[in-house]
């Protein structure tokens, strides 16, 4: 009877630690995806900003599908990252402002790169972090309802923003410290 009990808590502690280990590589993989989205927004071509972070943001979210052996749907995952990228009063009109503006010489680059790298980072992290406690509580891509995670995804996007502004410091002091070395 007590090998029974052992096993079974062998198992649970296995599984624990499966879980752990799966929400350990999910967590650095929406880390890695925040630091590209923040690097692509930062690109002075309006529009492809917006363009790179989807892209970006469908792979990582295609990363997670495999990390949690779940199906993928670019079509379905696009369509969730349009609605909780919408769900949030201003930020689907704040980041395409903030691309537009970039057809302004000089002033336009110089007013988006203060505000869209941290949109673009904060939304995908939210993002990920909404797919990843979705598919760990054993849900799909598929049965996902924006509805049910909108509040979720707008805590997730406050907690993101410093995480967008921690990459765009690195990337600003990584860019001064390769200009010095070239100097």
């Amino acid at each position: 009877m007590a090998a029974a009990k052992t096993e079974a808590t062998n198992t649970t502690a296995g599984e624990t630690e499966d879980t752990l280990t799966q929400t350990l590589a999910g967590n650095s993989l929406i880390k890695n995806y925040v630091v590209a989205s923040v690097a692509a927004s930062a690109v002075p071509v309006p529009l492809f900003d917006i363009a790179a972070v989807t892209a970006i943001q469908l792979r990582m979210i295609q990363k997670l599908s495999h990390l949690y052996g779940k199906p993928f749907s670019e079509g379905v995952v696009r369509s969730i990252i349009a609605s909780l990228g919408g769900s949030v009063v201003g930020i689907g009109v704040g980041a395409m402002a903030a691309s537009l503006v970039k057809f302004v010489p000089v002033i336009g680059w110089a007013a988006s790169i203060m505000s869209l790298p941290l949109i673009a980072g904060a939304s995908t992290y939210a993002i990920g972090q909404v797919f990843q406690k979705h598919y760990a509580e054993g849900g799909t891509a598929f049965d996902l309802k924006t509805e049910d995670v909108k509040a979720y995804y707008k805590e997730q996007f406050e907690k993101g923003k410093v995480m967008a502004a921690e990459a765009k410091a690195k990337a600003k002091e990584t860019a001064k410290d390769t200009l010095d070395a070239a100097a």
